[in-house]
């Protein structure tokens, strides 16, 4: 019988990127590849050290991995093997910690653990990541949308943050295995790529010749690929009008922006040395709104920054209920060794900052269930996932605007199908649509 393995993966969509590219150089190899909550040979977990809780919960992963089956070898890799290996080489069970900079080794390491006699070494810890990465890998077969890295690391350097640390430095992926890539998906069966990357908004600086973003998006638009297009979060400074016009102009690019905020006070963003205020902020929601009247906007704030007085998060408050923001995503600021804010004073207490989180996930809450009413009444396309709603048995899927969507008295809709529905009413942070086409045919 074919040994298995399983991925346990934490954090962000280039984790999940990258875990899927190992899944298929691991099948490739003849491993059987099994589900969470079954045991496994070789259990591979993909770590996070965005935040100190997310570090915390990769502890507990691991551990939990190791009580449920005493004989499994785990592998551990990521960020968080990239910025502290010593912590999770403490773990008991852990036999390998491979950091960022070495995922490509991660299929000789468990072709190495499959046929060693239980004697295994350990990695140390390992400089930053650089260039060299895998190109794109295969497209994972359990998805109807996939994830394709295009870009990874960061030379931004903001002071709250361990990703260019855990990351390197930014690097891309060629044009040419960007369009190969779309294409294999494509071929595959896929409805729906997310572009992502640790700054896509550097995309095609590092290469030569240097490229942009938008470039690149002109070029996957002159290929006519028959699926859609999402990116996933970019630098507001590098939401150009050029990229804001192509997706406005464009089906095939989803009306989705994500765009990190932090702090809507300036003091702020310039302690955390972000490249933009809260004017230039706006300015941008104002332009995407402008030219795409039902894309959905999202955002990023960091509550509790050192500093961060009640002035200056009543102007992080204001500013997010006076623009057309659609949903939020709250982080409170969690201090992490080797970052310039872990040595900065006027430090805010806990419970503010627990308090001023559960404000802003409020306003969130609100902004977005606004949102959801307003596209009652439009006609949208939905692609079809693979579980149906668990509380009304209707079929569920997700709008190009990244909303929810269940079909209305309809639980027989394939996965992986893509639905032209009439929005008919909101519930909560859904939407609720009725069937008026199945792949551009009229039903």
């Amino acid at each position: 019988m074919a040994p298995s393995f399983k991925l346990v993966t934490l954090g962000c969509k280039v984790n999940q990127c990258e875990s899927e590219e190992l899944a298929a150089a691991l099948a490739a190899m003849g491993l059987g590849r099994v589900d969470a909550g079954r045991d496994a040979d070789i259990c591979i977990v993909n770590t996070c050290a965005v935040t100190q809780r997310a570090a915390m919960q990769c502890r507990q992963a691991i551990r939990h991995e190791v009580s449920g089956n005493p004989h499994v070898r785990v592998i551990v890799t990521g960020c968080y093997a990239q910025t502290d290996p010593g912590a999770l080489l403490r773990i008991a069970g852990v036999e390998r910690v491979i950091g960022n900079d070495r995922k490509n080794q991660l299929p000789a390491v468990v072709a190495e653990l499959i046929g060693a006699d239980g004697a295994c070494g350990c990695a140390g810890a390992a400089g930053p990541a650089e260039a060299g990465d895998r190109q794109p890998g295969h497209p994972a077969q359990h998805r109807t949308r996939a994830f394709l890295k295009i870009q990874d690391g960061c030379n931004s350097f903001c002071t709250y943050c361990i990703v260019p640390y855990a990351r390197g430095r930014s690097r891309s992926i060629a044009p040419s295995a960007v369009l190969a890539a779309i294409a294999a998906f494509e071929a595959a069966g896929h409805r729906e790529v997310v572009l992502t990357g640790i700054h896509i908004g550097r995309y095609g600086q590092d290469l030569d010749p240097a490229i942009d973003l938008y470039a690149l998006l002109a070029r996957i638009l002159e290929a006519r690929f028959s699926l859609r297009i999402r990116l996933s979060s970019i630098e507001p400074a590098e939401l150009s009008d050029g990229i804001i016009g192509l997706m406005a102009e464009n089906e095939v690019f989803c009306p989705h922006v994500h765009i990190p905020l932090q702090s809507g006070d300036d003091g702020i963003l310039k302690a955390m040395h972000r490249p933009y205020d809260a004017r230039q902020f706006a300015d941008v929601v104002r332009r995407i709104r402008g030219a795409m009247p039902h894309a959905a906007i999202g955002s990023d704030v960091l509550v509790g920054f050192p500093g961060e007085t009640a002035e200056a998060f009543a102007n992080t408050r204001s500013l997010i209920e006076s623009l057309p923001i659609t949903y939020l995503h709250v982080f409170p600021f969690s201090r992490r060794p080797g970052t310039a804010a872990w040595h900065l004073p006027d430090r805010v207490d806990a419970d503010i900052i627990k308090s001023r989180c559960a404000m802003l996930r409020t306003v969130g809450k609100r902004k977005k269930a606004e949102f959801c009413q307003s596209l009652t009444g439009t006609t949208t396309t939905v692609l079809i996932e693979s579980k149906n709603d668990p509380r009304t048995g209707w079929s569920r899927g997700l709008s190009p605007h990244y909303q929810n969507v269940l079909i209305e008295d309809r639980c027989d809709l394939a996965e992986n199908r893509l639905v032209d529905v009439r929005i008919v009413a909101s519930r909560g942070e859904s939407l609720i649509g009725r069937l008026i086409g199945v792949d551009g045919a009229t039903v």
